[in-house]
Order: C-alpha cells, then sequence, then structure tokens
C-alpha cells in the first residue's frame, strides 16, 4: 500500500445526554462516524451537529470536544498515513452530513473485521479504511456521483431485471422473500431466473437474500436497542432457532456472541504503536455540559 495508512484504535461509544469529551488533540486521524443521535463537534472553534451517517473528519493537530445532545452512538477510527495522503486528505471538508451507501458499508465492515479478528483482521481492516479515502478524495475532486447499493455490480447492471430485483430485495429485507416472486417479478420461469441470477450477482438467490438479511442484522445490533429475536422477527425470521444457525453459518459466531462483542463503549487497538493510550480511553467522558 504505497500511501501506508495504519489503523491503530476502533472505538464504538455511546453517551448520555450531556455527557461530553473535552477540548484536545491528537497525532492522528481522528474521523468520527455516527450511527444514532445527536453530538455537537467543536473543531477549531467551528460547529458540527452530526446526526446517524454523518462523518466527522478531524486532522492531526485539530483541537475538538464532543458533546453529546441525546442518547448518542458513535465510531471512532483513530489511523495514521503516509506524509503524502495527510496533506490530501487534510483538503477534505470536515464534515459530511451523510455519506454514501458505499462509505457507509465500509465503515462498518471496518467495525465488523475489528469485532471478528479473524486472520490478517488488521490488513483487512487498513485496506478498507485506505479504500474509503480514496472514495472520498475522488469525490472531491469529481463531485457528488450516484452510488450502486451492495451487490450490484457492474456484471448486473447490464441486466435491468436483476437490477430491479436487487432493488426489491433491499426494500423487503423485514419481509419474507420468495424466489418464485422475484423470478415472477422477472417475466422469467423459477429456474432460468436461478441461472441468470447467479451469472449476474455470483451467489445463488438464497444465499444472496440470507447474506443481506444477516448484513441488515448486523446493523441492527450495531445501532438499535433490539433484542436478538426482536431482530429476527423484524427480518420476517419466524424462528429464532433458524436465524441464529444461519447466522452462525455466515458470521462464524452466534448472535448472541456478536452482540456481547459489539456492547457499548468497545475500544478495540488494531495496531500497539505511539499512538495507543494505556488506558481504556485517550480522553475521559465527563458526566454533565453545563450548556445543554
Amino acid at each position: 500500500m504505497r500511501n501506508n495508512v495504519a489503523v491503530h484504535r476502533i472505538v464504538k461509544n455511546v453517551k448520555q445526554r450531556g455527557q461530553y469529551i473535552e477540548p484536545h488533540s491528537h497525532t492522528f486521524f481522528h474521523y468520527i462516524y455516527s450511527l444514532r443521535g445527536h453530538t455537537r463537534v467543536t473543531a477549531d472553534g467551528e460547529v458540527y451537529q452530526t446526526e446517524s451517517g454523518s462523518l466527522v473528519l478531524l486532522p492531526p493537530g485539530v483541537t475538538h470536544d464532543i458533546v453529546s445532545e441525546d442518547t448518542s452512538c458513535c465510531l471512532d477510527l483513530k489511523f495514521a498515513c503516509s506524509e503524502h495522503l495527510t496533506s490530501q486528505l487534510a483538503e477534505l471538508p470536515r464534515y459530511m452530513r451523510a455519506v454514501g451507501q458505499r462509505e457507509n458499508d465500509l465503515i462498518r465492515n471496518v467495525f465488523e473485521e475489528a469485532v471478528g479478528q479473524e486472520r490478517d483482521y488488521d490488513e483487512i481492516i487498513n485496506i478498507r479504511l485506505y479504500e474509503l479515502l480514496i472514495i472520498l478524495l475522488r469525490k472531491k475532486d469529481d463531485g457528488e456521483k450516484p452510488w450502486l447499493l451492495v451487490g450490484h455490480s457492474e456484471v448486473s447492471r447490464s441486466n435491468e431485471s436483476i437490477r430491479h430485483v436487487l432493488q426489491t430485495v433491499e426494500e423487503k429485507l423485514e419481509h419474507p422473500i420468495k424466489v418464485s416472486e422475484l423470478a415472477e417479478q422477472c417475466g422469467y420461469s423459477e429456474n432460468y431466473f436461478r441461472q441468470i441470477f447467479r451469472e449476474c450477482v455470483g451467489l445463488s438467490p438464497n444465499a444472496y437474500i440470507n447474506q443481506r438479511k444477516i448484513s441488515k442484522a448486523k446493523e441492527l445490533m450495531l445501532y438499535s436497542e433490539l433484542n436478538v429475536s426482536q431482530i429476527a422477527e423484524s427480518l420476517g425470521y419466524q424462528s429464532i432457532h433458524y436465524f441464529s444457525r444461519l447466522f452462525k453459518k455466515v458470521v462464524g459466531i452466534a448472535p448472541t456472541d456478536y452482540v456481547s462483542r459489539i456492547k457499548d463503549n468497545r475500544p478495540i487497538n488494531i495496531l500497539h504503536n505511539a499512538n495507543t493510550p494505556e488506558g481504556e480511553f485517550e480522553i475521559p467522558v465527563r458526566d454533565k455540559y453545563s450548556e445543554i
């Protein structure tokens, strides 16, 4: 990787209304991705109000403080990179109110890799973050572009019927989805539909549907207050036992274990270096902020 991106820490943190982190600065980049709720980030005198899906980009040396305006949940990405890339990233805006679906997925994937800690997870995390940074820089250079949803590959764009089916799956994740109905939507026989779908997407229809549902389940586990049974029910699974078996098959661990790994206020050290704090957090959270 020519720009030597090195993520040293990822933190999922929940703050209650009025909790805050005092003004401070870092020698590394600190990106704050909002999962839910609202915070007020003040950076070098500029104030940014965060909401779900927003991204605050803080370069090294920028003094900032964070105040929670309700019950908020954020992912903090802390990293360093080459001098060349550092100068490029410094030109990005400090605040993006809503990043695209592709960026959302990359950020969440970084956290999931940190939680799962499978083989070479640190390398995957650095690669994913590097991809995110390149996308943000492209958008700065080229302006906003429409991004396809997850699973809408280049191949699938050659078949409008399959594109519409992928969109239908996204819209109906909270309901049971029958392959026969998707085939009927395309005007294909079920066998022919299965063949065309696999050619375009690379998975069977059932495998793709389950993959998207489990991805949605992980998203709900990450930022919602629903328990595992409620999440399974919300995604159209009538049996919690079937959902649990499927989740473990796709993710590698049981849903209850996954939830325990992503519990609130979870710091994960990816790389131990000079930026890694000795304690749980670099700056402690204070309980009340008098101006709220």
